[in-house]
């Protein structure tokens, strides 16, 4: 369902696809001002907007809701068909019903043009709210590309295979939006080279999120890095719900017949000693604020390689100066697709009017340089007057300051949502001379 709709056209021979008329909100974008009527949007298409659609082929098969053009209009697939042509117009524009009329229907191309003109202004109101945010410092990158530790283990230092399942405990902080990415996890093996198969799972769920394959080549006990695409761990997902811990691990019984993982001395559970050499206090604090590690231990259950599934939580023994030779890349963001989703709302006004403020902007600067009946109905000026008002005074104002108004609306009501990624920040109290 569209949160803001298009009132249809009362001709029926103009209408729009009936999809476009849902409205959540009760808003429609032609209320926003009296030039946004369905002639005057389609006065600003483009004159080639008809060439996107492929032309009809006899020989091809269609499926429903298909579209082709034909005779000069756009057609849509009623039903799945070969080699039925579209219906051809006879002298007073009507079309011929006897052969093709039930399977092929004239589809009105404004429904396309209206549908990329909303979702180009759906686009620009939620960048427009990200920017007001990070602007305001309300929302920012929380940590770019920080590893959970710097250096490597000392070779001889190695974690003896036991058949367990060992690993990583993620918790993202209790935040919303707070989204954790990997952008890659490191091993340090030796012994061996060969696959080492990461998991990934989620305390909410059984089956592992991800299943990671890590050709290590370096039996020597160096580090080597792999590249991961798209490995996100939100504190909320539809996926996982809300709060939760991720888990990183890998099944020792499938590591190659006699690599070793290297151990890294570092204690996750307290802050380490600022002048010594392993670890750093700095990287310890950025990335406990918002990531909370425990590493880990479990025994592995025999059918884990065939089937694997999270262990036990109550099994788990937590090792807090071990890492079983794995290292991440991480960068920790604010990603409030989720709110904007679920609080989409509030989003109405701002919506509605910044998709009109595109539209007769568009009609104003006519880029396409159509000349017709509706774009003579209106100068340039007299557009340019309605979006911005008279910039010489404050009290006649236009289009564009009912949209500034929306969007100030908009980052009130979502101020100091979330003490993280919507906080409150009033900018503190500023004092002035008389």
């Amino acid at each position: 369902m569209q949160l803001v709709g298009w009132e249809n056209s009362y001709s029926p021979n103009k209408a729009i696809d009936s999809r476009l008329e849902a409205s959540e909100s009760g808003l429609y974008y032609q209320s926003a001002h009296p030039m946004m009527t369905l002639d005057n949007i389609q006065s600003i298409m483009p004159e080639d907007f008809l060439e996107q659609y492929p032309d009809w082929n006899s020989l091809l098969t269609y499926q429903v809701g298909s579209k082709v053009k034909h005779g000069g209009i756009c057609w849509l697939a009623q039903e799945e068909n070969t080699g039925v042509e579209p219906p051809a117009s006879d002298f007073n524009g009507d079309y011929n019903d006897d052969y093709g009329g039930e399977v092929w229907r004239p589809y009105n191309i404004l429904t396309d043009f209206l549908t990329r003109l909303t979702n180009n202004g759906i686009a620009t109101t939620v960048q427009t709210f990200l920017q007001m945010k990070g602007l305001q410092q309300e929302t920012k990158n929380l940590l770019e590309r920080r590893m959970f530790f710097d250096g490597a283990g000392r070779i001889a230092n190695t974690a003896q295979n036991r058949g367990r399942l060992v690993g990583i405990e993620i918790e993202p902080v209790r935040a919303l939006g707070v989204t954790a990415k990997l952008e890659r996890v490191g091993l340090q093996m030796v012994g061996r080279t060969g696959v080492v198969k990461l998991y990934l799972f989620h305390s909410s769920r059984v089956e592992p999120l991800q299943v990671i394959e890590c050709n290590y080549t370096r039996a020597n006990g160096g580090f080597q890095w792999f590249d991961l695409k798209d490995v996100f761990m939100p504190y909320v997902s539809d996926d996982t719900g809300a709060g939760g811990a991720y888990y990183l691990l890998y099944d020792q019984n499938e590591l190659p017949d006699g690599m070793q993982a290297v151990n890294f001395a570092k204690d996750w559970s307290r802050e380490p000693c600022g002048t010594c050499n392993q670890g750093s206090i700095s990287d310890w604090r950025a990335i406990t604020k918002y990531l909370l590690l425990s590493p880990f231990c479990t025994p592995a259950p025999s059918t884990f390689a065939q089937f694997p599934e999270l262990p036990d939580i109550g099994t788990l023994v937590y090792t807090n100066t071990q890492n079983y030779g794995i290292n991440a890349e991480v960068t920790i963001g604010c990603d409030l697709t989720d709110f904007i989703i679920r609080q989409r709302g509030i989003f109405a006004t701002a919506l509605q009017r910044q998709v009109a403020a595109i539209a007769l902007r568009t009609m104003a600067l006519n880029p396409d340089v159509r000349v017709n009946r509706n774009q003579s109905n209106a100068s340039v000026a007299e557009l340019l007057y309605e979006i911005d008002g008279n910039t010489q005074s404050s009290r006649e104002r236009g289009l564009g300051y009912d949209l500034r108004k929306a969007y100030e609306a908009l980052s009130l009501d979502t101020q100091g949502i979330d003490r993280v990624c919507l906080k409150c920040n009033n900018h503190g109290v500023k004092y002035t001379t008389a």
